[in-house]
């Protein structure tokens, strides 16, 4: 029997070559449209669910599995581990968090199962999930590796510049106004998660997202500058349809950096559904805090 199993959400955005040597599972998050649901990365893909919406003009949902379905894969899980962490989406975004600690209640089994709070999203789970799995590698107990998650929680930096607003108004992230004059003055926001919620960090404005990219660059220079990146962690780039932006990103942080830790990867439908196409995100890991 193994002494631990990870299961994450997909959500999660990491390369599939940082985890080959792992053994994590993965639940499903769902994509709503009117006439059907899919289960994200297996039923559909991110270039066919950006195809659904730009020729319907109809905008999915997402939604979380249910307290049966993960009460169903954590008796499977809990067959080949003695303990399982459960590592959802944030708990300010989904209501997946709470149905994982209402499921392991209905199992009686919250002794054997950790629900973490990753209070984060795509890549951003990425860099909790490598810190939690050196902890597992290590042989900590399940206590040592729950404070470390929180401590090193606050230390990751996960941001993303967002080419339209279409997405977010959609989903009801942002106002009619906001929208409006948005659109009207080409703004393009660079959302970050703080603590666990997904919140305006600032407004670039241009007909493209090149500035806003800019201003992130110039934020990770400011912190790599001050010490303050964690370079024993990859940098992680998850984008949505936003190849060129990818490379240009890229370019920038390899005169820095170098590339041999930086990883491109194509996000998930989740966040495809919450910021739409063209999509950049950025996520490091910081050695403190920042203020």
């Amino acid at each position: 029997m193994n002494k631990y199993r990870l299961i994450i959400d997909s959500s999660c955005d990491i390369p599939e070559k940082l985890i080959a040597d792992y053994s994590i599972t993965t639940t499903d998050l769902i994509i709503n449209f009117p006439d059907k649901a899919y289960r994200d990365r297996k039923d559909i893909s991110v270039k066919e669910l950006l195809k659904i919406c730009e020729t319907t003009k109809v905008f999915p949902k997402t939604s979380a599995l249910n307290i049966p379905e993960l009460m169903d894969v954590f008796a499977y899980e809990l067959k080949t581990s003695e303990h399982i962490f459960y590592l959802p989406i944030s708990s300010s975004i989904s209501s997946l968090n709470n149905n994982a600690h209402l499921a392991a209640r209905e199992l009686d089994m919250e002794k054997r199962i950790t629900v973490l709070d990753s209070k984060s999203l795509s890549s951003g789970i990425g860099l909790e999930l490598l810190g939690i799995e050196r902890d597992m590698k290590a042989g900590l107990s399940p206590e040592v590796i729950e404070k470390n998650h929180y401590d090193r929680q606050k230390k990751i930096s996960m941001s993303f510049v967002i080419d339209t607003m279409d997405f977010l108004y959609k989903g009801g992230r942002c106002g009619g106004l906001t929208y409006l004059l948005g659109n009207k003055l080409h703004l393009h926001p660079i959302i970050r998660l703080d603590n666990g919620k997904m919140s305006v960090h600032k407004l670039s404005r241009g007909k493209d997202t090149l500035k806003a990219i800019k201003e992130m660059v110039t934020e990770f220079k400011k912190n790599l500058d001050s010490g303050n990146i964690d370079l024993n962690y990859p940098i992680m780039i998850p984008n949505v349809e936003a190849s060129a932006s990818v490379r240009h990103i890229t370019r920038e942080l390899a005169d820095l950096v170098g590339d041999k830790i930086l990883f491109p990867i194509d996000a998930s439908g989740i966040i495809c559904c919450h910021c739409g196409r063209n999509t950049l995100g950025l996520a490091y890991m910081l050695k403190k805090p920042m203020n």
